[in-house]
């Protein structure tokens, strides 16, 4: 009898640095350190610029001409050095890989491998959370500020949903056919087992959240993105902005950047994060799952990039999960996530909500184009009411979203008006969906969509959580995949009452 494979599995190609020689990647640290007082000037700059959050009066204007003196006079000073540092980090990004890999400690242990059909079935939970973590003078333009402050706050919370849960068959139970599985809670879903986060450009604030779930969840995928001259020709000064991190090893990565975007979005390395995860094992076959994390364009005008960005992704995902899946793995779920910038809402119709994005990927809060669940709620809050005292505080935030006022007062409407639409819902801009293997073994079924306002006071955005019960259907005929129609719908989801 063959031994039983080693568990955890190495993490195959994937090593700490983004970089093949040492020496290079100690460059483009000192790179960075000879860029980072101007960097630090020009941020306190911009953030002096910002229309939000400055006092009035004579006396602020006077001490705000004295602070933008100073930090001009150190960005001068600073750009000395700021000048080789920029050329030295450019001429790097050509060897440079698009991800930093942070190994988990070597005391981690990840959750016992998954075998069927011993164990029937098992629960996997998923996060996506915009956390808005731009460098702290860009941030206040979005009414936010203190990156740092908001970083270390969101690790903690963060935290609180990585308490481990039972793994197994009796830690979860498969929904009911026709029940809504949407939830609003104040905290975030329990025993999360895979994070993927959006917009958290600043690099300090990256690593104090790498810091936070490195330890107490697992390897994390982070200081993601193509930086420098890019084709098009693009100046790439921001990454991606997305960070994964996992509860079980990752075999595998890869990312690629968009090369459509308009306006300051050309700055960012925008694209899609995938990822290969190692579950367990069904009669000596590994068993896998791929997660594949975007953030799209954002303006509400830019419907046509948004389309090119989906249909490049589609293209991508296809392409990783071909090269990366071998013959003798199982395919348990792949699962699409991240901040998609527009809506479903009928009174707000755009060419995205008819893209094949949602013909090859399950959204459980959709029933067709235009058409949601009616437990379907907005993610993204509105900015004049982020800084309210009830907006802030998650638990306060949750009993007002659970009134159709509060809605209307707390999430940002349609991008177009139409605020006379009942029920109201606000604008759902975060997705997590899914899919399983057409062929495979195993059928991945929805058991929870959670709603969460833990981030409350943190971010401009709800955090989404998805409960993905995966099984080994004992019905031979319940082996494939269930099928999407091309409006979205399962064929589940044709024959639902969509008022129930």
């Amino acid at each position: 009898m063959p031994s039983p494979p080693d568990w955890p599995p190495e993490p195959g190609t994937l090593r700490p640095s983004p970089f093949r020689y040492p020496v290079l990647h100690t460059l483009h640290g000192l790179a960075r350190v000879l860029l980072f007082p101007a960097y630090w000037a020009l941020d306190q700059l911009l953030g002096c610029c910002a229309p939000w959050g400055r006092p009035r009066g004579l006396g602020w204007l006077r001490a705000g001409a004295g602070a933008a003196a100073a930090l001009l006079l150190l960005l001068l000073v600073g750009l000395p050095l700021a000048l080789p540092g920029l050329l030295l980090w450019l001429l790097l990004q050509v060897w440079r890989r698009p991800f930093c890999y942070q190994p988990p400690p070597q005391c981690w242990a990840p959750p016992a491998p998954w075998r069927p059909p011993a164990e029937p079935g098992r629960c996997f939970s998923f996060l996506s959370a915009n956390l808005c973590l731009l460098p702290d003078g860009l941030a206040r333009f979005s009414h936010l500020q203190h990156s740092q402050r908001r970083a270390q706050a969101a690790g903690a919370v963060l935290l609180s949903g990585l308490r481990p849960t039972c793994y197994g068959a009796t830690g979860c139970s498969p929904p009911a056919p026709g029940a809504p599985c949407g939830v609003l809670t104040a905290a975030l879903p329990a025993g999360l087992d895979f994070v993927c986060l959006q917009e958290v450009f600043d690099l300090r604030a990256e690593r104090r959240l790498v810091s936070c779930l490195a330890p107490n969840l697992g390897p994390v995928l982070y200081d993601v993105g193509t930086f420098g001259l890019q084709p098009g020709p693009h100046l790439k000064l921001l990454g991606s902005g997305l960070l994964l991190a996992s509860r079980y090893p990752l075999s595998r990565a890869a990312f690629r950047s968009f090369p459509h975007a308009r306006r300051e979005e050309t700055l960012a390395s925008k694209g899609l994060l995938s990822a290969q995860a190692q579950l367990g094992f069904l009669d000596g076959r590994r068993v896998v799952g791929f997660l594949h994390c975007t953030h799209l364009q954002a303006p509400s005008e830019d419907g046509p990039v948004r389309c090119k960005q989906l249909t490049l992704l589609l293209d991508w995902v296809e392409q990783f999960e071909a090269e990366n899946r071998q013959r003798d793995e199982v395919v348990a779920f792949s699962v699409l996530l991240g901040d998609l910038n527009f809506d479903n809402c009928p009174l707000d119709p755009a060419q995205e909500q008819d893209h094949p994005v949602f013909s090859r990927f399950r959204d459980p809060c959709r029933l067709g184009a235009r058409r949601e669940q009616p437990w379907a709620l907005g993610t993204l809050l509105s900015s004049s009411t982020l800084h309210h005292s009830v907006a802030c505080s998650p638990e306060m935030l949750r009993r007002a979203l659970e009134q159709e006022e509060g809605r209307r007062r707390y999430l940002a409407g349609p991008a177009h008006g139409g605020r006379g639409a009942k029920p109201w819902r606000g604008r759902r801009l975060d997705y997590i969906t899914y899919r399983g293997a057409p062929t495979g073994p195993l059928s991945p079924e929805v058991e929870q969509v959670i709603f969460s306002t833990a981030l409350a006071g943190l971010t401009d955005h709800l955090a989404v959580g998805l409960r993905l019960r995966v099984s080994m259907p004992t019905d031979p005929r319940q082996t494939q995949a269930t099928k999407v129609t091309p409006g979205g719908e399962t064929d589940k989801d044709a024959d639902r009452d969509p008022g129930r």
